[in-house]
């Protein structure tokens, strides 16, 4: 059986039809697909499921990359991997690189330096197309605010399409040889093999989409049956076109009007997808099943048809978007999320529009000056050697540039760092400033370091701790340890440390007064956790419902009051971020109510055992607001960046149960004086900021804290 005989590719003339140069039905998925995309980043509430817009890029590329490379296994009976990768090469890295190059660059200008390192280590990544997977393992979510976003977060779908060139030549290279040597249809081969990869792929992330929703939709496994789908279309077409081609005839007019339905079927698929959609969706998973077949719909029925089934596909506008798509993708994210920190201040609905015209017009000069003659005329003539080794020198040039940043960034790092510790000897530094008898007349103005780096972050080891040999083993992980300050001392009080991030915050402070006072501590932490005894269904007002994350934090808390009540230790310090923990004990009871109950089952019987508890009421809500960003994007201007104290001081519903419980044991520390006067909850307080991030307090505000600290935690613990 012989190579052509076993597949007959249909021309460009018979797959477009005879007046056809190009898809228009394609190029205008390509416009609706970047139109969402951009629309959504833009303005999220108006377009809320915009992001399957990648998910149409996917299901087009399998099936262009299927048809070019079943063409070239048809023609040669073989794949020429090294031109091909050039061709990829060729088309897509002179603009990616240029905008993420350029994206850098403004990082490196308009962010503050405790930014860079971010930037510069998905720089890297983008560059070498592994974001999608740097991404996964930092658990990204991608529905997050801009402040926290790189210039080339969007690179993920460009990496999750870079590796799929990598490996789709050689599985339909594989399934091709695989046909020919058993003497099988090579059709009937590269089917089986891609509908395997379609199956398999769509099975882990629906599975994968409910256990693990932040790494699902970055990883390229989740993905895979996507391109796979374009593909099986892609090989559809290729066997329906050759029939009808021996038949010679064109579709009947019942076809036509048949695939015109079908076509209509997927547009609105994809259409309603976009609006009803949301950050709720648990997506990929089954839910992407929906704008893939309305996909796969409409590039099914324009190859059957040899024409656009969608009525004004072929728009000029729809098709001028199409073209550029791909720059367009390219540039608009960058001008985003570097349009705050240069303007200094949250985008409007006019700045937008302006970024939207900026970014099209980018595009539109890129497509022409970049990406054309990147395809046609970069190394042309030259061998494909050529052109991947001078790819591959374009990505080390900027890697060299995040290095550049990463070194730059350690050095202020170093500088800021040395200035606030001499400024943390003034009398008027931080929580010092609050004191009654301090005289400091501009105590929330401006930062007197209008930055800070990771060195404020409340994620740091704690020195002198060790695992428990009792431990407390959750889903693998270990989360107990013991840190022994007492000196042997046999009458050394225990104290349990016990908590979520918002515990962890609170670290630099307890753990001081604990050497100080010679304790053995107990420490377990769990982000995202509290301490109630039934499910956690949303963290930061955003759903959390797979069952990996409540059954982490259920098994913790349970494992963590167990061991409390049988050990009776001294003293439990606790502070927990329950006023964005939202629970859920079915009785549908606002969760003041739900918090008291499992209070009193947890916390109070603690105390009813013995144990002194102290929970630390939580601190002020920046609402967004009171952070570090927002102060550096309006230039200093700390007092334009404080939050009305009757908003940022809601009820903490753990620490409010335990002051209805009324248990002599049973103690709140209530800190909020030193983050809110009479009307207003700061973002800066004596020269330094009191949040690291949006819900974190910074290291040094902590550390300013002590002394009070120290009285007010010591107090609680003496008190009869």
């Amino acid at each position: 059986m012989s190579v052509n005989q076993a597949i007959t590719l249909p021309t460009r003339r018979d797959v477009v039809g005879p007046k056809s140069k190009v898809r228009t039905d394609i190029q205008a998925l390509r416009a609706l697909a970047v139109g969402a995309v951009v629309l959504n980043h833009l303005w999220p509430d108006r377009l809320p499921g915009g992001y399957v817009g990648v998910d149409i890029f996917f299901v087009i590329s399998g099936f262009l990359i299927t048809r070019h490379l079943v063409g070239e296994l048809t023609k040669r009976g073989r794949v020429h991997f090294a031109a091909f990768y050039a061709r990829r090469m060729r088309r897509l890295l002179p603009a990616a690189l240029l905008v993420g190059a350029l994206g850098l660059a403004g990082t490196w200008l308009f962010m503050p330096y405790s930014r860079w390192a971010d930037a510069a280590g998905e720089g890297i990544a983008a560059a070498f197309y592994g974001e999608n997977w740097l991404l996964a393992a930092k658990s990204v979510d991608y529905s997050a605010s801009h402040e926290t976003a790189t210039v080339v977060q969007h690179y993920w779908s460009l990496s999750v399409e870079e590796q799929f060139y990598v490996v789709w030549p050689l599985l339909l290279a594989g399934a091709f040889a695989a046909a020919l040597w058993r003497r099988k249809n090579p059709l009937r081969f590269l089917t089986i093999a891609m509908s395997v990869v379609f199956a398999a792929s769509l099975i882990f992330s629906i599975i994968y989409t409910v256990t693990n929703p932040n790494e699902a939709y970055f990883v390229t496994t989740t993905r895979a049956w996507e391109f796979a789908a374009g593909g099986l279309i892609a090989l559809g077409t290729v066997a329906f076109l050759d029939t009808k081609a021996s038949q010679r005839r064109s579709p009947s007019k019942l076809v036509q009007n048949r695939m015109q339905l079908l076509a209509g079927i997927g547009l609105i698929a994809v259409l309603v997808t976009l609006f009803v959609y949301n950050q709720e969706t648990t997506f990929p998973g089954a839910m992407a099943l929906i704008p893939v077949v309305g996909t796969g719909l409409i590039i099914w029925t324009g190859s059957v048809l040899g024409s656009s089934a969608i009525p004004f596909s072929g728009f000029r506008p729809f098709q001028f978007v199409g073209d550029v798509s791909y720059s367009l993708y390219l540039w608009h994210w960058p001008l985003i999320v570097l349009a705050v920190p240069f303007l200094g201040r949250e985008l409007g609905n006019v700045d937008k529009w302006i970024i939207a015209a900026i970014s099209l017009a980018l595009a539109f000069l890129s497509k022409r000056y970049i990406e054309d003659p990147g395809r046609t005329k970069l190394y042309k003539g030259r061998r494909s050697a050529v052109s991947l080794l001078a790819g591959f020198a374009a990505m080390l040039l900027v890697t060299a540039l995040a290095l550049g940043m990463v070194l730059s960034a350690g050095r202020v790092e170093g500088a800021e760092a040395q200035k606030l510790a001499n400024l943390a000897q003034q009398p008027c530094y931080g929580a010092s400033s609050l004191l009654p008898n301090a005289n400091c007349p501009d105590k929330y103005g401006s930062p007197d370091v209008l930055n800070i780096g990771k060195a404020q972050s409340p994620y740091f080891a704690v020195s002198g701790c060790r695992s428990a040999t009792d431990q407390i083993v959750v889903q693998d992980v270990s989360f107990l340890q013991d840190c022994d300050y007492s000196g042997g001392d046999k009458n050394a009080k225990t104290v349990w440390y016990v908590g979520d991030s918002h515990a962890e915050h609170w670290k630099v402070a307890f753990f001081d007064l604990a050497r100080k006072q010679k304790w053995h501590v107990r420490l377990s932490l769990a982000g995202g956790c509290s301490l109630a005894d039934v499910k956690r269904i949303a963290f930061m007002d955003a759903p959390r419902l797979d069952s990996a994350s409540q059954e982490r934090c259920l098994q913790w808390s349970q494992q963590v009051s167990d061991k409390i009540l049988k050990q009776k230790p001294d003293y439990v310090v606790t502070s927990t971020f329950s006023v964005k923990e939202t629970i859920d004990d079915g009785t549908g009871r606002d969760q003041l109510a739900q918090y008291k109950d499992t209070v009193e089952r947890r916390q109070a019987k603690w105390a009813q055992n013995g144990t002194r508890v102290i929970v630390i009421r939580d601190p002020p809500l920046t609402l967004g607001k009171s952070t570090p960003g927002c102060v550096i994007q309006k230039k200093g201007d700390s007092l334009a960046c404080a939050t009305d104290r009757s908003k940022a001081l809601v009820a903490d519903p753990t620490a409010k149960a335990a002051l209805d419980l009324g248990s002599g044991n049973l103690k709140v520390m209530d800190l909020s004086d030193q983050f809110c006067d009479a009307k207003q909850c700061h973002a800066v307080i004596g020269g330094i900021f009191v949040y690291f991030d949006n819900n974190h307090l910074s290291k040094n505000y902590v550390e300013s804290l002590e002394p009070i600290f120290d009285e007010r935690l010591l107090g609680l613990m003496n008190s009869k």
